[in-house]
């Protein structure tokens, strides 16, 4: 009897406190869903091989919010796949390639069109077409500037804009039977993080490299003050989220990445309450090697 009694107060204070991260976090990254997108389709084109490209423009959270939608012309499947770029990046950066990582994220998208797959690619906030919103400074002047709720907005309204394309995409005629995977590089992996502790409609995601060491010094290396740094981690630190993953989850992570330790991977990994996850390092730095594509499409093609 004592040890049942052990057992279920150990399960109320891991409820509780489980409960108690949920109640924190998830307000910031709710809203209201929406029944009109405004939406208007600001390009299209269609390739020698069949592959649509389309350029839409939606109402989201706040603001409009502009993406891409590649569809390709052979080996049809009704799978899309979110493509988040990383912070200072854009959904540019999956097209066209402008960096070695670039190069890397272009091969990834090409190969999933390959395959069959759908693409989705939005511009984070404050990012690509939306720096205006921030008078074009860069997000990482964030920091320096003590500007925390510019912070905050860029994590939260980004991944409430992403439920708000899901909306819009599931809206669409013969659209509702669409699944949707998610694939982050560095910021984007952390979206995808958030995103999967509050939407229950992802079938898989797949963060590469997020940053999932400490958040206090994290933004106080990136310039924030210790009692501003203490604010954001107070909402967006990765360890939060772990306990409420929702969908299947791959962590594709570096053993010299500057951003996080292999304990603090490893440890983010062990407090994921799912079965279905897995975790594989590489033995780089912040910018995998080439061997991580094939790595996201298997992840994203496991049973």
């Amino acid at each position: 009897m004592i040890k049942i009694r052990t057992a279920l107060l150990i399960f109320g204070l891991i409820f509780f406190s489980t409960n108690s991260f949920s109640q924190e976090v998830i307000p910031y990254l709710s809203y209201d869903l929406k029944t009109e997108y405004n939406a208007k389709v600001a390009a299209s084109d269609t390739s020698d091989d069949g592959t649509t490209f389309e350029k839409i423009v939606i109402d989201g959270f706040d603001s409009r919010v502009p993406f891409y939608v590649i569809r390709p012309g052979i080996k049809k499947t009704n799978k899309f796949v979110i493509l988040l770029h990383g912070i200072n990046g854009s959904k540019e950066n999956w097209v066209n390639p402008t960096s070695s990582l670039s190069k890397k994220y272009v091969k990834l998208k090409d190969s999933l069109l390959s395959i069959g797959y759908n693409v989705i690619i939005p511009d984070a906030k404050y990012h690509g077409e939306r720096s205006y919103e921030a008078d074009f400074v860069s997000p990482i002047a964030f920091y320096s500037t003590q500007d925390v709720l510019k912070i905050q907005s860029l994590w939260s309204t980004t991944v409430k804009d992403i439920r708000v394309i899901i909306d819009y995409m599931q809206s669409l005629p013969n659209e509702k039977q669409n699944t949707f995977d998610v694939v982050g590089y560095s910021m984007g992996a952390l979206m995808a993080i958030y995103l999967n502790s509050v939407d229950d409609r992802l079938n898989r995601i797949v963060a590469c490299v997020a940053p999932l060491g400490s958040a206090l010094k994290a933004s106080m290396r990136l310039g924030l003050n210790e009692e501003n740094a203490k604010k954001v981690e107070k909402i967006f630190s990765s360890e939060l989220y772990a306990p409420i993953q929702k969908a299947q989850i791959t962590l594709l992570m570096g053993t010299k990445d500057g951003w996080y330790t292999e304990k603090e991977a490893q440890d983010f990994y062990d407090n994921i309450e799912i079965k279905a996850k897995t975790l594989k390092f590489y033995e780089s730095g912040h910018y995998l090697p080439e061997e991580f594509i094939s790595d996201v499409i298997k992840s994203l093609n496991k049973e």
